[in-house]
């Protein structure tokens, strides 16, 4: 194995050391990180992507929509039930951790990859189900735009590409092409290098220097470090704006230091085309008064003279300014700028910024909760416990920290647990949160609320998963997890108030479930006792196939032959 790759699979597997996985196996669910969260910028756990099983031919699948992974079919419905023209990706994978690259199999590969979007004869499993069921999903929401379809065969040796295998993905390509179902193609064969400087990329703050001389000191403020304002040649951007360059030279927009979705930006419509246009025929001058400029937050500036060096830093608004410079790059040194430069290291106040700069656009659900003043004290409070969860109020927070990527949570999945364990809504906890945050939104994570109830259920989360990615608890029952999180608390508390109980209750309800929880085979057992009981329930309804099954079990009448078939009344 190359020397270098070797000492990051080490990193990694220092990473995460509760993942008891072959070098071989590892190397896989480091490739996909690699690439997903460093050559693409994306935010994402690759554990969630990688294939445990034996699957003929594929590694890893990351199924994107609007920048989510997701692994099942409420994930994907989720998503696709708020607004329109969705931008979806399939990314598949396939690692070896020889250096050579072998024609089978790369065949082999691409094959699989096929045969997942036509007959799913020779790809099979219960991880290749859901995820068929998730790309069903997208076809069905009929998007504006098709998918696209990248696949990625990974070695430790060059990358480079010989004349037959050249020959075999072409003929692949134009396979994938006759199904008419992508909007894009792409195969790449990578080596080394990219997932080495890939790696480096998706562990490590993200740092910069921009030439500035057009630099105006902004007025003080007690919660700024320093702030400038001014224009900057549209290069200085894209040079801070595209990531690492891929297996074939490209640099595209790095979308980890966007607070915009970068699949929000449609290229094709009529005021980008026009701005584009006018760009590609000459007039340059007139982009800077025209233009709202770019706002970047930087936890950390050193000036020296004209050169500005930024540590961790995100743009925060200007990503459709940014992805009209990409489309016209080779006149970037001729186009200026407006630019706002704000250094802070003030996590509630970038928060703040954010939304201020955002107004116009619906503020994401995530960074809503991360504005709550109890979300700060929730997740100091849960990466200081023996068991630690790391809470994200924002994408990449621990991107440069060495923490098990299992080990984050996201406050709108805490939010799905929260739904489930403490409201009672196990049927609503996949698909609709939302609603539930809006029905919900004034009895929950509020200042005055008991942070150790919610690690609780943050921590029921990550064994859930846990026990199923290291098959103590079967694949199949990821479909009654939020059923199993309810059962937890309904075991010990007959009512959806243990938010509002003294602190005395609360301690015994959350001892009782810490206690399952915390031991594997305690909390595999109760799985199973939940997944027995809708079993039966499921078998009585007639309801055979996977869909009506998923859809059965989301309805209140089910919640109540639940409860009385588990709890007796």
């Amino acid at each position: 194995m190359n020397p270098i790759i070797k000492a990051q699979l080490s990193t990694f597997r220092d990473m995460n050391p509760t993942e008891r996985l072959s070098d071989s196996d590892l190397f896989e669910v480091m490739s996909i990180f690699s690439i997903e969260n460093g050559v693409l910028g994306e935010n994402i756990d690759p554990f969630r992507a990688h294939l445990r099983g034996e699957e003929f031919g594929i590694d890893g699948v990351a199924i994107s929509i609007q920048g989510t992974l997701c692994t099942d079919a409420d994930e994907a419905a989720e998503i696709l039930s708020v607004g329109k023209n969705h931008v979806s990706e399939f990314h598949f994978f396939q690692s070896k951790t020889s250096e050579s690259m072998d024609y089978g199999d790369v065949s082999k590969f691409l094959d699989a990859v096929y045969d997942f979007f036509v007959s799913q004869e020779m790809v099979l499993g219960d991880q290749i189900k859901s995820l068929v069921e998730v790309k069903d999903e997208i076809y069905g929401a009929a998007a504006k735009v098709s998918p696209t379809l990248r696949c990625f065969y990974c070695t430790t040796g060059t990358g480079q590409v010989s004349e037959v295998i050249a020959k075999l993905i072409n003929t692949n390509k134009a396979r994938f092409d006759e199904l008419n179902i992508f909007s894009k193609i792409q195969i790449e064969c990578v080596g080394a290098k990219v997932i080495q400087n890939g790696f480096r990329s998706a562990t490590n703050s993200t740092s910069a220097k921009i030439n500035f001389p057009k630099a105006v000191t902004m007025p003080s403020h007690d919660k700024v470090d320093e702030a400038y304002i001014g224009y900057i040649s549209a290069s200085e951007i894209l040079e801070i704006a595209l990531g690492d360059a891929d297996q074939e030279g490209v640099r595209h927009i790095n979308r980890a230091i966007f607070y915009d979705n970068v699949r929000d930006f449609n290229p094709d419509s009529d005021i980008n085309k026009s701005i584009i246009s006018e760009l590609e025929g000459g007039d340059l001058d007139s982009f800077v008064f025209k233009n709202n400029g770019i706002t970047i937050v930087s936890k950390s500036i050193d000036r020296k003279g004209d050169v500005f060096t930024l540590e961790d830093y995100q743009i925060v608004n200007g990503c459709q300014t940014t992805n009209i410079l990409s489309h016209v790059r080779d006149k970037a040194e001729l186009i200026s700028v407006p630019l706002r430069l704000i250094g802070c290291s003030d996590s509630d106040f970038v928060s703040s910024v954010i939304i201020g700069t955002n107004r116009q656009n619906d503020v994401r659900e995530d960074q809503f909760w991360a504005l709550l003043p109890f979300m700060k004290d929730l997740e100091e409070y849960c990466a200081a416990q023996a068991d630690r969860i790391f809470i994200e109020r924002r994408d990449n927070q621990y991107r440069d920290v060495a923490v098990e990527r299992t080990r984050i949570l996201r406050p709108s999945d805490l939010m799905k647990a929260a739904a489930a364990m403490f409201f009672f809504q196990p049927h609503r906890a996949a698909r609709d949160h939302r609603g539930i945050r809006k029905e919900y939104s004034d009895k929950i994570f509020l200042k005055d609320h008991n942070v150790e109830l919610y690690y609780v259920a943050a921590l029921a989360i990550y064994k859930f998963d846990y026990l199923v990615r290291s098959a103590k608890v079967d694949r199949s029952r990821v479909i009654f997890r939020f059923y199993a999180l309810y059962a937890l608390v309904r075991k010990f508390w007959k009512a959806p108030d243990l938010l509002e109980a003294t602190q005395k209750k609360q301690k015994v309800v959350r001892g009782h479930v810490f206690k399952i929880i915390q031991d594997n085979d305690k909390f595999a057992e109760h799985i199973e006792e939940v997944a027995s009981h809708l079993e039966i329930l499921i078998k009585e309804s007639s309801n055979n196939s996977r869909e009506r099954v998923r859809d059965y079990i989301r309805t209140e009448t089910v919640v109540e032959k639940f409860t009385l078939a588990m709890f007796g009344k």
